[in-house]
C-alpha cells in the first residue's frame, strides 16, 4: 500500500478566508506603500540626473538616444522577471539601491576615459546599463514587492485588470517622475553645492540609505570617500585642482573656472602651447574661444585677442548691409543680439557706439564672457529666455532695434522654438523699417530641417542672402553631407527688389578695428554665397510653425552625433572627459 497521501486541492472560498487571516495591519500597508513609493520617486529623478552626468562627456542629445526606450525595457524586466528571479535574491534586494547609486560616480569616472572607444551612438547605453539601469531594475523589483501587500481582490474589478494594474502603476510612476524631474532640474542646477551632477547623485544615493538602513552600507564607503576627496568631476576646490593637475600634465590645458548652471556645464578652459587660445565650454559644445596675445603671435603681427571661430565675425557684417539706416549716427541705432557666447559680435557692435541689448539664458555664460572674454560692459544684459522676451518685446515696442544677431546653436542643434515663424516674425516686428538681422545657422544642407528653417526665415524675411564661413571641402560629393555654419542677412524692407536689395557695403578700416580676424571674415564673399530659393506654401513649401517643431527636432540626434565627432577633433578626448 502506498504511504504517499493524496493532495486536496482547497476550494476557492477556502483560499480567500486563508488570505484574509494572514492580512497585514493597515499601518504595515501603508507604510509599504509608501517605501514603494519613494523607491520609484528616487528612481524617476535618478533619470534625468544620469543624463546630466553624461551630457559634458557626450552631449545632452546623444546621451538620450536610447535612454527612454531602456528605461521602458529594464522597467517592464523587473516587473516580468520578478517571479521567476525572486528565489534567487535576498528578500533585502532593496538594501542594495544605495550601494549602486553611491557607486555611480566612481563607475561613471572610470568609464568615461573610454568615451571615444565606446562610440557616441552606444557608449552612454553602456555606462548607464553599468549605473542607473542596475538601479532602476532593483527599486521596480523592491517597490513592486512591496506593493504585494494590497488585496486587490476586495475591488470588483476584471482579474486582467487587477493584475496588470500595480505594474502599470509603478512604471507610470517612475515615467512621470522622470520627465517632471527632467523638467525642472534645470532650473536648480548649480544653485547649491548639492545641487550640481555629482550631489544630485550623491542625495539621491543618501535618500535610498536613509529608506533601508542596513549595515551592507558599509560598502559604499570607499566610493563616499573617492567621490569626495579623488573624483575631479565633483564641484569642490579640491577636485578642479585635481582636474587641472591631469590637464596640465597630459594636454597642457587649464580649467579657468567652471560652474554648472541652466543650459549645462559651463567652463573656461586655457591652452597654453605657443599658439595660446582660451575657450568657453557648455557640455560637449565650444561657445566661442580666442587666440591670446602671445610673444609668438605678437612677432606675427597680432595686437589684440583674436577670435577663433571666423562666424562670429561674419555675423558682425549686418552693419555693412546697405540701407537708409547705415547713414544715421551710431549714436541714433540700435542693436538686439539673441545668445551670447563669448561677446565677439556684439563686442563689435558696442565697439562702434550701438546701443546695444544682450538677451541670454544662462547667467554664467554672461558671467564668464565678461571675466575672462572682456565683454564690454556697456550694454544692456536680459537674462531671460528668448522666446518670451521677443514676444513680450515685439508687442510693447515694436520697431526698436536697427539690426539684430540671432545666435543660437550650440551642442549640435538648436533651440527649435527660435527658428519658428512665430518667433523670426516677432524679430521682423522688432527690426526697424530699414532694419537688417543676422541669422546663424548651423546645418547640413543635405537634410530637410535645413532646408525647413531657410524656407521659414525668407517666409517672414522678403530678402535675405545666404553665406558659408568656410569653402566646401575640396573632397565634398556633390549631395552629399555638408554640415556648416551659415549666416543669413535678411532687410525688413525690400523696396519691392527682392535679393537686389540687400547689398553689402565695403569693410573699411573703422570696421576692421586693427583685427587680423575681421580683415579676413568680416567682409561677406561671392564665393561663399549659397544659392537659395524660398518656395512658397502655394507651391508645396514648408514653413515651421510651433506646432512644428518636432519636425525640427528629429533631426538633432543626427547633427548632435555629427557635432560630438567634429568636436572630439578640435579639442583631445580626455578634456572632454575630465569636464
Amino acid at each position: 500500500m502506498s504511504t504517499r497521501q493524496k493532495t486536496v486541492k482547497k476550494p476557492k472560498a477556502a483560499k480567500e478566508a486563508e488570505k484574509q487571516s494572514t492580512k497585514l495591519p493597515a499601518s504595515t500597508i501603508l507604510k509599504n506603500v509608501g517605501r514603494a513609493a519613494a523607491l520609484l520617486l528616487i528612481a524617476g529623478i535618478a533619470s534625468p540626473v544620469s543624463q546630466l552626468n553624461l551630457s559634458p562627456v557626450y552631449g545632452s542629445i546623444p546621451s538620450s538616444l536610447h535612454h527612454q526606450r531602456s528605461m521602458t525595457v529594464t522597467a517592464i524586466a523587473a516587473l516580468i522577471a520578478r517571479n521567476s528571479v525572486k528565489k534567487y535574491v535576498p528578500d533585502s534586494v532593496s538594501e542594495y539601491i544605495a550601494i549602486i547609486a553611491y557607486w555611480t560616480p566612481v563607475i561613471q569616472f572610470l568609464l568615461f576615459p573610454y568615451s571615444s572607444q565606446l562610440g557616441i551612438e552606444y557608449g552612454p547605453l553602456i555606462i548607464e546599463s553599468a549605473t542607473y539601469f542596475p538601479l532602476l531594475f532593483l527599486s521596480v523589483y523592491a517597490a513592486f514587492d512591496l506593493l504585494d501587500c494590497i488585496d486587490l481582490s476586495q475591488f470588483n474589478l476584471p482579474n486582467t485588470i487587477k493584475q496588470i494594474l500595480l505594474p502599470m502603476a509603478s512604471y507610470f510612476t517612475v515615467s512621470t517622475t522622470s520627465k517632471l524631474a527632467g523638467a525642472s532640474l534645470p532650473s536648480l542646477v548649480g544653485t547649491h553645492f548639492f545641487f550640481t551632477r555629482v550631489g544630485f547623485q550623491m542625495l539621491l544615493a543618501s535618500a535610498s540609505a536613509f529608506l533601508t538602513p542596513n549595515r551592507i552600507i558599509l560598502a559604499a564607503f570607499p566610493a563616499i570617500l573617492h567621490t569626495l576627496y579623488a573624483n575631479p568631476h565633483d564641484p569642490s576646490e579640491g577636485a578642479l585642482a585635481r582636474a587641472n593637475a591631469t590637464l596640465a600634465a597630459t594636454h597642457n590645458f587649464t580649467i579657468l573656472a567652471r560652474q554648472e548652471s541652466n543650459t549645462g556645464y559651463v567652463s573656461v578652459l586655457e591652452n597654453h602651447a605657443d599658439a595660446a587660445f582660451r575657450l568657453l565650454r557648455c557640455d560637449h559644445s565650444l561657445l566661442g574661444g580666442e587666440w591670446l596675445v602671445t610673444p609668438d603671435a605678437y612677432a606675427k603681427g597680432q595686437r589684440q585677442r583674436e577670435t577663433i571661430f571666423s562666424v562670429f565675425v561674419l555675423l558682425e557684417a549686418v552693419r555693412l548691409v546697405e540701407t537708409p539706416a547705415a547713414a544715421l549716427p551710431a549714436a541714433d541705432t540700435s542693436a538686439l543680439v539673441i545668445g551670447l557666447g563669448i561677446g565677439t559680435a556684439p563686442n563689435a557692435l558696442i565697439a562702434h557706439g550701438i546701443n546695444t541689448t544682450i538677451v541670454e539664458l544662462d547667467p554664467v555664460v554672461h558671467a564668464y564672457a565678461t571675466k575672462y572674454f572682456a565683454l564690454s560692459p556697456n550694454h544692456n544684459a536680459v537674462i531671460d529666455d528668448a522666446v518670451a522676451y521677443v514676444a513680450r518685446t515685439s508687442r510693447s515696442h515694436p520697431a526698436s532695434y536697427t539690426y539684430i544677431i540671432h545666435d543660437v546653436f550650440t551642442g549640435g542643434a538648436e533651440p527649435a522654438a527660435l527658428f519658428t515663424k512665430e518667433f523670426l516674425t516677432g524679430l521682423y516686428e522688432l527690426l526697424t523699417p530699414d532694419g537688417a538681422v543676422a541669422i546663424n545657422y548651423a546645418g547640413d544642407l543635405a537634410l530637410g530641417s535645413t532646408q525647413l528653417v531657410l524656407n521659414t526665415i525668407h517666409a517672414v524675411f522678403p530678402a535675405c542672402r545666404l553665406f558659408r564661413d568656410q569653402p566646401r571641402a575640396a573632397d565634398h560629393v556633390p549631395g552629399g553631407p555638408d554640415f556648416i555654419n551659415m549666416v543669413v542677412f535678411c532687410v525688413k524692407d525690400d523696396r519691392g527688389r527682392g535679393k537686389d536689395a540687400l547689398r553689402f557695403r565695403a569693410a573699411t578700416e573703422a570696421d576692421v578695428m586693427g583685427s587680423l580676424a575681421r580683415r579676413n571674415y568680416l567682409q561677406p564673399k561671392k564665393e561663399l554665397e549659397i544659392a537659395y530659393e524660398y518656395v512658397p506654401t502655394e507651391r508645396g513649401g514648408r514653413e515651421m510653425t510651433r506646432a512644428d517643431v518636432g519636425e525640427l527636432e528629429k533631426y538633432h540626434k543626427e547633427g548632435a552625433v555629427s557635432h560630438w565627432r567634429i568636436m572630439r577633433t578640435v579639442l583631445p578626448d580626455g578634456v572632454w572627459e575630465m569636464w
